[in-house]
């Protein structure tokens, strides 16, 4: 595969994710007391996370930069869009007006080093209400509360993110996790449909 030319802001993505790696390992570290709730969490997750703690930060970097980027571009301006990255692949979801907006946001996730791919489920259609998403926030709830309850599937390897009844699951998991993760999906009430986007 060919590899991408550094982004133009490239610099400053590299002083971030120094930044972001320096702050997760003072976290981990435990120096500062009071977020010792946030130390517990970080080291879970990335203890328990199949990515390595340099994807782990790059993911999480990226998803940072791109938002900002699609919040202060003009095309996606009243646009509503959001950019989950595991391993490399962004998942965008959220609504837009016209074609060409929605291709625009895939076009800006795309722009950085270390994307490999761009799964667009951005809708084309009138924003989500507020209600909406309340909702979308409560079945994310449900469905994290499922995974983290069953023993089979490594909650934290699998990441959930719903838009309009819609349900992502995203993820380095087993075949065996995958269909467990899905089944327990199916049982969350509200659930209209689920997309998998999990990698092996």
């Amino acid at each position: 595969m060919l590899n991408k030319p550094m982004h133009k802001k490239s610099a400053m993505r590299k002083l971030t994710r120094t930044s972001l790696f320096a702050g997760i390992l003072l976290l981990l570290s435990g120096c500062i007391a009071a977020t010792i709730g946030l130390v517990t969490v970080s080291t879970i997750t990335l203890v328990q996370d199949p990515r390595t703690v340099g994807t782990f930060v790059d993911d999480n970097v990226i998803e940072a930069s791109a938002i900002k980027e699609m919040v202060t571009d003009p095309l996606l301006d009243g646009t509503h869009v959001s950019i989950t990255v595991v391993n490399g692949v962004a998942l965008l979801t959220g609504e837009v007006d016209s074609t060409e907006q929605k291709l625009r946001a895939a076009a800006i996730a795309n722009s950085f080093q270390g994307v490999t791919q761009v799964v667009n489920q951005v809708d084309q259609t009138s924003n989500s209400s507020l209600t909406s998403r309340s909702n979308d926030t409560l079945i994310t709830a449900k469905v994290k509360t499922a995974l983290i309850r069953d023993k089979l599937v490594e909650s934290n390897n699998i990441k959930v993110v719903t838009a309009r009844g819609v349900v992502y699951l995203m993820g380095i998991v087993t075949e065996e996790q995958e269909a467990q993760a899905v089944k327990l999906t199916q049982g969350v009430g509200g659930v209209e449909r689920i997309v998998k986007v999990f990698m092996r």
